[in-house]
């Protein structure tokens, strides 16, 4: 298409049907497009500021889910620390508990050793002073030995030199070394 062609397609559009050229109906026909292109530009702007609009609201609300994802991130994290350092306390309560009972059955054992002894030693001491009281009303000389004050009852339980110094007034001492 040249030059030419092109004002013979204008020439054809500027003239009337029978024959004469209209020369304001180019003019005329501009106009009635304007409205229409600012109508198309104002939308289009509208448009614009809308895209750029839901595009800020949508980085904030992307912004916020990446917030709110590390808060949760970091109360995970606290809340796995909290979990892990009550187990522990609970894991050394129950040593400790274990402990404490294995010291009481310790003590508890111990208690009933000393209890036995104990008791021996009472009733030890209780066949001792039912011996001495025996031995206060025997008055005679043992035949088997030549200390006149050995009291037969305490043969074999304590040695000669512990049974002078009963027979002499002193007490039994449970420190003295038996036969």
């Amino acid at each position: 298409m040249t030059i030419g062609d092109h004002k013979s397609m204008k020439d054809q559009l500027d003239q009337k049907p029978n024959g004469e050229t209209a020369k304001g109906l180019r003019f005329v026909s501009c106009w009635r497009r304007y409205p229409a292109a600012v109508t198309l530009g104002v939308l289009c702007l509208g448009l614009l500021v809308t895209v750029v609009l839901l595009i800020l609201q949508l980085s904030q609300v992307s912004d916020l889910l990446k917030q709110q994802q590390a808060n949760l991130t970091h109360q995970e994290d606290i809340l796995e620390g909290q979990i892990l350092a009550q187990r522990q306390s609970e894991k050394s309560s129950q040593e400790s508990q274990k402990e404490l009972k294995e010291m009481i059955e310790t003590l508890a054992h111990k208690l009933d050793e000393k209890s036995k002894k104990l008791m021996e030693l009472h009733r030890q001491n209780l066949n001792l002073q039912e011996v001495l009281k025996e031995a206060a009303n025997y008055s005679g000389i043992h035949p088997a030995s030549d200390c006149p004050f050995q009291f037969p009852l305490l043969d074999g339980v304590v040695n000669e030199e512990t049974q002078l110094l009963v027979a002499l007034g002193r007490w039994y001492s449970f420190d003295v070394p038996r036969v």
